[in-house]
């Protein structure tokens, strides 16, 4: 990335001068599983297609509106939003905005044989922020600090995709993790809150059952009387006491929550969203889906691919 000087731009400093990136318009569907750039508009090219990404959002300098879903909020300078692939999104620009986009999909996080870090697992923590957050528009981090570690998190991005060397794909893969492990925690804050619980112990419980929904390991009660102190042979009555239904209940409407938020907010097929929840097969899947929500996953899909303008 680089100024109208030729020098490298590594810092978000809204006065720096900044080259403008104008393929956006041909990036509505990106076939690398990463791409980061800088794009100043003074107004929005309509979007006619579903995106098959996922796409971070920061705003350098400007101020208009965000919309998504036709429900609206005012950006500004310093703006942070995450938007699903399906999600439909326009910006009404009010002053020349500089957006800062992160697209980018599944894949970039896949590990190569020589990796000691597994990056696939981390990207399921995006699961529980796809399947907790309101998907209105706005602020997507609230707390000041985080905003903080975001933008030079958002700097080392910018700067090792400019530098781009053997090192530059993991630095990024840990650097977009540690972005998503802010963005969770926020969302996190804005679940209900913990005196809603007779003990603080169970929110927290409740907490790590979805962080972690997709390992079956860490959610099996074994683990989780261990983990936090319960005994084994009471869990069962503690859970239900405590959530008025089983944990076998609440592992299953999680994952259809979590089922519904991907038939909605994202492409990815059905068969795949029924193995990856640990679902026999998607006709299962969209069984239990009817049972709890009175449609399947096909009719939930097409109500949000009825938003999309054409």
């Amino acid at each position: 990335m680089v100024n109208k000087r030729g020098k490298a731009v590594t810092r978000l400093d809204t006065g720096c001068s900044m080259a403008v990136n104008m393929y956006f318009s041909s990036m509505e569907q990106i076939h690398e599983p990463f791409s980061i750039s800088v794009t100043e508009l003074d107004h929005w090219e309509k979007r006619n297609r579903r995106n098959n990404f996922f796409e971070l959002v920061y705003i350098l300098k400007g101020k208009g509106k965000q919309c998504v879903n036709y429900n609206q909020v005012p950006y500004q300078e310093g703006s942070f939003f995450l938007l699903p692939s399906s999600d439909c999104h326009l910006y009404d620009i009010t002053a020349t905005t500089t957006f800062l986009f992160i697209r980018f999909t599944a894949n970039f996080f896949s590990s190569d044989e020589e990796c000691v870090i597994d990056f696939g697992k981390w990207f399921c923590r995006l699961n529980f922020i796809i399947g907790n957050y309101n998907r209105l528009p706005g602020e997507l981090i609230s707390n000041g600090a985080d905003k903080q570690h975001l933008v030079h998190l958002l700097e080392l991005l910018m700067y090792e995709n400019q530098r781009n060397d053997p090192h530059t794909r993991r630095i990024m893969q840990s650097t977009m993790v540690s972005i998503l492990e802010l963005i969770a925690r926020n969302v996190a804050t804005a679940l209900p809150p913990q005196s809603l619980y007779e003990e603080k112990k169970f929110a927290d419980l409740l907490l790590h059952v979805q962080y972690h929904l997709l390992d079956e390991e860490m959610i099996t009660p074994q683990f989780l009387s261990e983990r936090f102190h319960i005994a084994p042979t009471y869990f069962s009555e503690y859970f239900k006491r405590n959530a008025r239904e089983t944990y076998q209940e609440f592992i299953l409407r999680s994952k259809l929550k979590l089922a519904e938020a991907k038939a909605l907010y994202t492409d990815i097929p059905f068969k795949e969203i029924a193995y990856d929840l640990g679902f026999t097969d998607s006709s299962h899947l969209n069984k239990m889906m009817k049972r709890f929500y009175n449609k399947g996953m096909s009719a939930i899909r097409k109500s949000a691919m009825a938003d999309v303008p054409a």
